[in-house]
């Protein structure tokens, strides 16, 4: 068993139905919801997935069940159990595992727009002066603080000295 840490709540119906976490390394999953059971919690097929392909997905253009059908490494699948307030990715699977009851429909593209008129996403500024000299410092304040703050890390990239 992996413990995993909640990072963000993508799509929320009733229960988080996609969402993101990271385990102690520091790896992103992408996780989506295909069974409530009572006995075993919520469970949710997730897969590890990169910065920049999870950046594709939140930005609109991967479609979600080819984060899962075509992982970018081998072993990447898990089933993530949410039980408890603990979450954990418990089992590897392989491919041929999946099932279709398991898998998001085909063309599924998450898009932000989508959230209700009267819900804001709920987001935080920060102000941060860091070295330019010291980029550990700036690139673990921004993993600590989630893939939200990488694409400020990218948009900065061309435009400061310190990357």
């Amino acid at each position: 068993m992996r413990p995993l840490t909640l990072i963000n709540t993508l799509e929320y119906y009733d229960v988080p139905q996609i969402l993101v976490a990271a385990d102690a390394t520091g790896t992103n999953y992408l996780c989506t919801l295909y069974k409530n059971d009572a006995e075993d919690g919520y469970l949710y097929l997730g897969v590890q997935i990169s910065e920049p392909r999870l950046m594709a997905f939140v930005g609109g253009q991967l479609d979600l069940r080819d984060a899962y059908v075509h992982p970018e490494v081998e072993n990447a699948l898990y089933v993530v159990t949410a039980k408890q307030e603990m979450l954990t990715a418990t089992t590897l699977l392989q491919p041929q595992d999946l099932t279709e009851d398991m898998l998001p429909e085909v063309g599924y593209f998450y898009d932000v727009s989508d959230l209700a008129d009267d819900v804001e996403p709920q987001t935080d500024t920060y102000q941060l002066e860091v070295p330019a000299h010291d980029r550990i410092t700036f690139s673990t304040l921004i993993s600590r603080m989630g893939w939200r703050a990488l694409s400020l890390r990218n948009v900065l990239k061309g435009k400061a000295a310190i990357f």
